[in-house]
């Protein structure tokens, strides 16, 4: 699986570099203060990607680590469980029933 992802982000890498080669021209970019700032268009392309794309990465990583969390303390308490033995009920003594008649 490690593989395909490799794979996948290299083809992602070929298709950037052959549209940052053939797109290589300056963009003007107007900042708020009112400047015009010229930028190559792959970068701008780049900027947006990694802006768009960290977001999801942190919550990816957030979830992560919670999932961790979680699976560890559960396997902890399994532990504890399995390590304290098995328990013994203690034994069950029918009720006493009067075979008395009034």
């Amino acid at each position: 699986m490690r593989v395909l992802r490799w794979i996948g982000f290299g083809a992602l890498l070929a298709v950037f570099a052959l549209f940052a080669f053939s797109n290589w021209t300056r963009v003007p970019i107007v900042r708020p203060d009112g400047a015009t700032v010229s930028v190559f268009l792959p970068i701008v392309v780049l900027v947006a990607f990694v802006l768009g794309w960290l977001p999801v990465l942190l919550l990816h990583l957030a979830a992560r680590a919670t999932w961790r969390r979680r699976t560890a303390k559960v396997e902890r308490l399994l532990d504890d469980a399995l390590s304290a033995g098995p328990r013994v009920a203690p034994p069950v003594t029918p009720p006493t029933t009067s075979t008395l008649a009034p």
